[in-house]
C-alpha cells in the first residue's frame, strides 16, 4: 500500500468500527492524535499509518473486512486515477479474471484477497464510492429503486433500464424476479460498474453510450421499462433528433429532456408493458410539454402520477414525482390515480422514512391496479378520469387536482386567540423603557474575545456531530435554526460515552452563527435547565461579577455582528461573536441598559407574536366569513 494514504474521518470511524462521533472526540481529547495534513473545506485527511499507529496504541481494534485494505489502496491513488473507473477495473476483474488484468495499484492485494467473495468486494467497493458521488444524479437511491419496481410489478421477463447508471434499479429488478436485464449509461465506468455488478445473477446486457443520440437497443423491448434519468440538462439532442420514431406524442422542445426519456422508455416497452420514470415535478405541469401531456393522456398512457416529497435525492432539493406509465395496447385508456405522499418530509436531504413513503404509495397502487379506484382521501389520493385533466394547462401534479382539506373553525379556539391578542396588545406599551436622549460621550471598547482572555467569560461551541431523535427522552438540543427563528427545539439528546454535549444552564447567552435576513444578530439569553448546545450556535457565558448578560445581548443584537462576520459565497452572513466589540462600562452601568435592552426585548418578542396571531386570526376569520360559518351580527 502507499505510504501516501489518506483516510477521512469517516473512514477512522469504519475503520476502527465506531460512530463517526467518537472519532471528533478523540481529536478534542487526545492531543496525541495525528494532526490532518489536509483540513480544508471540513473533511480532514489524515495519514492512514499515523492513524493506525495511534489505534494500536490505544488499544483499539481495527476493522478487518477484506474490501477495507483495498479501499485505502485505492484511496491512497485518488488523485492518479478516477476512483469510480479503478473500481470498475477491479470488479470487471473479480467477475472475470481471464477478462481483464488488475490495476497495478492493487494487483498484489487482490491477490492476497483471492479467496474472498467477488460479490462482497465488489459491492463493499461500489457503496463506499458512490457515497462520496451522492451529490451528484448519478446513483438511484436503493429505497428509491425499489419502490419503483415495485410500482412496475408484476417483475418478469426482460426489464430495461436506459439511464442505468452503476445499476442500483437493474440489481433491484433482479432481486424481484426479471430473466434478463438490459441497461444504456453515458458513462463508460459506471456502465463496467453495473455490468459487473449484475453479471452473476441473471443474463445481463449493460450499453455504453448515450441512449437519446445513439440508441444501443433500437430494436428491442422489454416486458418492464423503469428510469430515473438525468434531470434538467439542455444538450441532449435536440437538434440531431428532430426525425425520430421516439416522438410518437410529440416532439419535446429542448428545455423538455424529461420528455424525450419519457417518449424513448415508452418506444422499449412492449404493448401493455410497465414504466415507471422518476421525474422533477415540474414536468407535470410546464406549458411547453402540455401538448405531450395531453397525447399522453389521450392515448391512455398515463395510469398514475405520484408526488415524491423534496429532499429525497442527495443530488437536488426539487420534488419528484413518479410517473407509471404502459405502453398502449388494445384496452383503451382508463382512469388515473393520482397521490400526493409530499408530506413524508425527509429529517435532512436524502433521509427520509422510506418504509412509510413506499406503504402509502403502494397501498393506495396496489388498490388501484386491482380494482381500478382507490378510497379518496382528501389532500392524499384520489383517481380522476382523462378528461378531467385536458384542460388548458393538462397539470398532472397531484396537489393541484386533489380536494383540499377544509379548515374547521374552532369558536372557542377563535375567542381564545382574541383574547391573547388584546391582552398582549395592551401589554405591549408597559413593555416601552422610559429613555431620554443624552449626549453621546466616547467609550473604550473591548471584544468579546479580549473579555474571554481576561476570564469575564467563555465561548464555546460545539464540536462534532450530537446524536438525537426526535421522540428521544433525553434532553433537548437548541440549535442555531431555533434561535435566529425564535422556536422552540424539537429534537433530543440521545447521548453515548463518546459524545461529548454541552449542557446549557440559566444565563447563559447563545448566539446564531447566521444572521437573519436584516444581517442583525439573535440572541437568547437562558432561562431553565434541560437544554443541550446543539449546532450552529455560539455559547457565552459569562461571569456575573463582571458582566451583566442583558447589557452583553443588547449590544450584540445592536448590530455588532455588522463588522464581525463576513459574507459567503452564498450571500449568508456568518457571526464571529469573539470580534464584536463591547463598550467598558462598570457593573451597575451595565445592568441598567441590560434592564432596557431585556424589556426592548421582551416589546420586539410581543410584538412579533401578535402579529403572527393577528394575521392567523384574520385568516381564519376570512375564511370563516366566505365559506358561510360565520356571520357578522344582525
Amino acid at each position: 500500500m502507499s505510504d501516501n494514504a489518506l483516510v477521512t474521518a469517516a473512514e477512522i470511524a469504519r475503520l476502527a468500527n465506531v460512530g463517526r462521533a467518537a472519532v471528533s472526540n478523540w481529536r478534542r481529547r487526545h492531543p496525541d492524535f495525528p494532526e490532518p495534513v489536509i483540513a480544508s473545506g471540513g473533511a480532514p485527511s489524515f495519514r492512514l499509518d499515523d492513524v493506525e499507529r495511534w489505534l494500536r496504541k490505544q488499544g483499539k481494534s481495527i476493522g478487518s473486512q477484506p474490501a477495507d485494505a483495498l479501499w485505502l489502496a485505492l484511496d491512497a491513488n485518488r488523485a492518479e486515477a478516477d476512483t469510480i473507473e479503478l473500481i470498475a477495473d477491479i470488479a470487471t476483474y473479480l467477475r472475470d479474471p481471464n477478462a481483464a488484468d488488475p490495476p497495478k495499484q492493487v494487483r498484489g492485494l487482490l491477490e492476497d484477497l483471492a479467496g474472498s467473495s467477488p460479490d462482497e468486494l465488489i459491492d463493499s467497493l461500489a457503496s463506499r464510492a458512490l457515497e462520496r458521488q451522492q451529490r451528484q444524479h448519478l446513483v438511484t437511491p436503493v429505497d428509491l429503486a425499489r419502490l419503483m419496481v415495485a410500482l412496475a410489478a408484476p417483475i418478469t421477463g426482460t426489464v430495461f433500464d436506459p439511464a442505468c447508471g452503476p445499476g442500483n434499479i437493474l440489481r433491484t429488478a433482479g432481486e424481484a424476479g426479471a430473466g434478463r436485464l438490459t441497461g444504456q449509461e453515458i458513462n463508460p465506468a459506471l456502465a463496467r460498474l453495473a455490468r459487473a455488478r449484475l453479471g452473476a445473477r441473471v443474463p445481463v446486457d449493460i450499453a455504453s453510450g448515450d441512449a437519446l443520440r445513439t440508441d444501443a437497443f433500437a430494436d428491442s423491448q422489454a416486458d418492464v421499462v423503469v428510469c430515473n434519468p438525468p434531470f434538467g440538462y439542455r444538450d441532449w439532442g435536440h437538434e440531431e433528433l428532430g426525425i425520430d420514431p421516439r416522438w410518437e406524442y410529440g416532439f419535446p422542445v429542448k428545455g423538455e429532456p424529461e420528455l424525450a426519456w419519457v417518449q424513448h422508455c415508452l418506444s422499449h416497452a412492449k404493448p401493455g408493458g410497465a414504466v415507471v420514470v422518476a421525474l422533477p415535478a415540474g414536468v407535470a405541469f410546464r406549458r411547453p410539454g402540455r401538448a405531450i401531456r395531453q397525447a399522453l393522456l389521450r392515448r391512455g398512457v398515463v395510469q398514475a402520477v405520484i408526488a415524491l416529497p423534496p429532499g429525497v435525492l442527495m443530488s437536488t432539493g426539487i420534488p419528484i414525482h413518479l410517473w407509471v406509465l404502459r405502453k398502449p395496447d388494445m384496452s383503451g385508456a382508463g382512469p388515473v390515480l393520482l397521490v400526493d405522499a409530499s408530506h413524508h418530509q425527509p429529517s435532512r436531504r436524502g433521509q427520509v422514512d422510506w418504509s412509510a413513503l413506499s406503504d402509502e404509495v403502494l397501498d393506495a397502487w396496489r388498490e388501484f391496479r386491482d380494482t381500478g379506484t382507490v378510497a379518496e382521501v382528501t389532500g392524499r389520493q384520489r383517481v380522476v378520469e382523462p378528461i378531467e385533466l385536458l384542460d388548458e394547462d393538462v397539470d398532472l401534479t397531484p396537489a393541484r387536482q386533489l380536494p383540499q382539506p377544509q379548515t374547521m373553525l374552532d369558536p372557542d379556539a377563535l375567542e381564545h386567540t382574541r383574547h391573547h391578542l388584546t391582552r398582549i396588545l395592551d401589554e405591549l406599551g408597559g413593555l416601552l423603557p422610559a429613555l431620554q436622549e443624552t449626549r453621546p460621550e466616547a467609550r473604550a471598547t473591548t471584544t468579546i474575545n479580549d473579555l474571554a482572555r481576561a476570564g469575564a467569560l467563555v465561548v464555546r461551541q460545539q464540536v462534532g456531530p450530537l446524536n438525537t431523535d426526535e421522540a428521544g427522552a433525553g434532553p433537548l438540543v437548541l440549535t442555531g435554526r431555533d434561535v435566529a427563528t425564535d422556536s422552540e427545539p424539537s429534537a433530543h439528546f440521545v447521548g453515548t460515552e463518546e459524545d461529548e454535549s454541552v449542557h446549557l444552564r440559566p444565563g447563559d447567552l447563545v448566539v446564531p452563527l447566521l444572521a437573519t435576513g436584516d444581517g442583525r444578530p439573535r440572541t437568547r439569553v437562558i432561562d431553565g435547565d434541560g437544554l443541550v448546545l446543539g449546532p450552529n450556535l455560539q455559547l457565552i457565558r459569562v461571569d456575573e461579577s463582571r458582566l451583566d448578560v442583558h447589557f452583553l445581548a443588547g449590544q450584540i443584537r445592536a448590530g455588532g455582528g455588522s463588522r464581525a462576520g463576513s459574507t459567503t459565497a452564498s450571500g449568508v452572513h456568518r457571526i464571529d461573536v469573539r470580534r464584536i466589540e463591547i463598550p467598558v462600562l462598570g457593573l451597575d452601568q451595565q445592568q441598567r441598559l441590560g434592564s432596557a435592552f431585556k424589556q426592548l426585548e421582551a416589546f420586539e418578542s410581543g410584538l412579533s407574536l401578535a402579529a403572527s396571531l393577528g394575521t392567523d386570526l384574520a385568516h381564519q376569520l376570512t375564511e370563516g366569513l366566505a365559506r358561510g360559518a360565520m356571520a357578522p351580527p344582525e
